[in-house]
């Protein structure tokens, strides 16, 4: 039998948050709970409270509010750069892949990917096969529900009936304005070695990419997948640890300290940025530690000398 929890009222829920952080007003903590809610209020309180010894011994309610606002802000910062990154692989393999391949459509061929991702290992072929199987229908699927619905798509009606392309599947590019960044960095993580180079050729404007070269860029999208999953869902950024992000053998090992932490997906979006984005992240990141009362360093969110290290990351 399910046993489900009981909800918590409002008054109940401003005494719980008295196990995170100290107050005498309840004012305060009942706006911020009514905006915020407890679950969501009570992960920046437990990561306060889990580093209380090395900030302080009480913590009160602004440090968490500054904290929660930090956080806040640094997810519409990073949201941005990851929108950068999503635009211009969206270009690179539309572009690359149309005029390599001669075919607009070249993205819903299963004969354009590697199913089994070049593994050597049989259970991993065998589960990419698998799961590529499930990929390349849904994306099948999804073309056909973006050019079927009228009502959210009314400017593809050239691909419906009575349209002069309506036995024609979406270009690429057309389908790339409404499917998710994370079916696209799917769609390159599967797609034929000879392709995904070329796309790498063009995006970094690089005269020969190799095999390790996109087994590097797949654990950079995916890291800054995730970070931009972590963005768009408002979940906390700080303290964060997702899925790992490869080094490039032109960095030195201390470039990235750690290859799961909210730092690696900073080192990522480097890896995948134009250098003006790159500097331009880097300063605004600065600035955001500048203008809060949080300590970023003390707090561990970002290692002491990341802009050091930052500038220290080779150009892919």
């Amino acid at each position: 039998m399910t046993i489900s929890e009981q909800p918590i009222l409002l008054d109940e829920q401003i005494i719980m948050m008295k196990k995170y952080v100290s107050f005498t007003q309840r004012k305060k903590m009942k706006k911020f709970l009514e905006y915020a809610g407890y679950f969501r209020a009570s992960r920046y309180g437990k990561f306060l409270l889990s580093r209380a010894g090395i900030i302080d011994n009480k913590l009160k309610q602004d440090k968490l509010f500054a904290l929660y606002n930090f956080d806040m802000n640094l997810r519409r910062l990073l949201i941005l750069y990851c929108n950068k990154v999503e635009i211009g692989l969206k270009s690179a393999i539309s572009n690359t892949g149309a005029i390599y391949k001669n075919d607009a459509t070249f993205y819903l061929a299963k004969n354009n990917y590697s199913p089994s991702k070049g593994e050597r290992d049989a259970k991993k072929r065998k589960d990419n096969i698998k799961y590529f199987a499930k990929y390349i229908k849904d994306l099948n699927e999804k073309e056909k529900k973006i050019r079927g619905d009228v009502m959210r798509y009314p400017e593809l009606k050239e691909y419906r009936p009575g349209g002069s392309k309506v036995n024609s599947r979406l270009p690429v590019w057309a389908t790339f304005n409404y499917i998710e960044f994370g079916t696209v960095t799917m769609m390159y993580n599967y797609l034929r070695g000879d392709i995904r180079k070329k796309i790498l050729q063009n995006y970094f404007h690089k005269s020969k990419c190799s095999k390790s070269d996109t087994e590097l860029v797949d654990t950079w999208l995916d890291g800054i997948r995730n970070l931009r999953n972590y963005c768009a869902h408002n979940s906390m950024l700080i303290g964060m640890t997702s899925s790992i992000v490869s080094r490039d053998a032109k960095d030195s090992p201390d470039v990235l300290p750690s290859n799961t932490n909210l730092y690696s997906r900073i080192y990522a979006l480097k890896k995948l940025l134009s250098k003006d984005d790159a500097n331009n992240l880097k300063k605004e990141i600065a600035k955001l530690i500048t203008h809060t009362s949080v300590d970023i360093y003390s707090l561990k969110i970002l290692p002491k000398d990341w802009m050091e290290l930052f500038d220290q990351i080779c150009d892919f």
